[in-house]
């Protein structure tokens, strides 16, 4: 019988095939005949005991899956027959189109996708096949023991990782699902369309991106895969191995173009001509920092520049490295509520320019603990 248009006996989506159901709907919890582990699936094994080594039918080459054709050969330009939208992917429909607004079978909450269960849901605590570490995700196995040395494919380079090609190669014209504007990338939305408002799933601070967690939660301390020097951050070498890695000359032009730019801001946000020098050593050495109370070693404006700061004397306190570093460009009321509870309570610019966030506007949940804090600390 050959595959054609129907509509699904229990969602009622159309779908194409021969059977009554579409493949979500057949997806029910099941345990495998071979290993006896519970999977979810419609096929009466799970999909670790399916895959084998088998050779690509196009390219004849030697791959690990269950079909017969590789993933770069199954990955091709398509248009999609639903929105007519140009699509690289191995099914008949775009992303947008297989996405549809439904309910999370494990939690209840309404989200946006083409699975059962929603993200958060589908990434489990789970221990590694390999090493045995405790991680979250959806593979059987770690990031660690995923990435492995290997050559690209498409430009035959040798990169770190677990997937092909390599990172550069992946990052193609594309045309953003969300918003229809083209970028350079390997996801189907833009960056843009990616960052939303989130809570921090670790401690719960409310913040706009697209990762589960907080900046300031991902830092962690962590080995150099350079060096094997221990270090604090988000990536995998630390900042003298970075450094070290790019091209001759790339730091000190980055580092111009970065000053060259701050001069630029600086100058633009001028009230009454520059600062004077010892109008900043004055301020730097008036007390520690405003924000947690360590030394001070800089000064930080309390409304940034790039928010529409002024380049003044009022807008200027005393910040330790660490708070200037991670309250950055953000305004108070989309930073750490406990650091700026502190702040307002020791300085009278950080309590101006929180009232005037507080009163026109700004995130809800972060004015609300901020406020919280200071009526503990008997702040009126």
């Amino acid at each position: 019988m050959a595959a054609r248009e129907r509509e699904c006996g229990k969602c009622g989506k159309t779908f194409r095939g021969q059977a009554v159901l579409c493949r979500a709907c057949r997806q029910v919890d099941r345990i495998c005949q071979e290993c006896g582990k519970g999977f979810r699936g419609d096929q009466r094994t799970c999909r670790a005991c399916r895959v084998t080594e088998r050779t690509c039918s196009v390219c004849g080459q030697e791959f690990k899956g269950i079909g017969s054709r590789c993933r770069a050969c199954r990955v091709q330009e398509r248009a999609c027959p639903e929105c007519g939208r140009h699509f690289r992917g191995d099914v008949r429909l775009c992303y947008a189109c297989r996405a549809t607004e439904r309910t999370c079978d494990t939690c209840g909450r309404s989200f946006k996708g083409n699975q059962n269960q929603c993200s958060p849901c589908l990434q489990l605590e789970r221990q590694c096949i390999e090493c045995g570490d405790a991680f979250r995700g959806t593979n059987r196995r770690c990031p660690s023991c995923r990435t492995s040395q290997r050559v690209c494919k498409m430009c035959g380079k040798r990169y770190t990782g677990h997937q092909q090609p390599c990172s550069a190669c992946q990052k193609i014209e594309r045309t953003c699902t969300g918003c229809g504007k083209a970028f350079t990338g390997h996801t189907r939305r833009c960056d843009a369309c990616q960052a939303t408002e989130r809570e921090c799933s670790d401690c719960g601070f409310r913040f706009t991106g697209t990762r589960r967690r907080c900046k300031a939660c991902q830092v962690t301390e962590r080995d150099c895969a350079g060096c094997g020097r221990r270090f604090r951050g988000l990536g995998r070498f630390c900042q003298a191995c970075w450094r070290a890695a790019l091209p001759p000359g790339e730091w000190e032009s980055r580092a111009r173009r970065y000053g060259n730019s701050r001069r630029a801001r600086k100058a633009g946000a001028q009230v009454a001509g520059p600062v004077p020098a010892k109008i900043y050593a004055a301020i730097r050495s008036s007390g520690p920092c405003v924000y947690c109370g360590a030394t001070a070693a800089g000064i930080d404006h309390v409304r940034p520049l790039t928010r529409g700061g002024w380049e003044h004397e009022s807008n200027l306190v005393p910040a330790c490295k660490s708070c200037n570093s991670s309250k950055g460009n953000l305004l108070l009321t989309r930073w750490r509520p406990d650091r700026v509870a502190y702040a307002v309570a020791h300085s009278p610019k950080v309590a101006a320019e929180f009232a005037r966030l507080s009163l026109y506007g700004g995130t809800p949940d972060v004015v609300t603990e901020s406020l919280e804090v200071l009526e503990s600390l008997g702040w009126e």
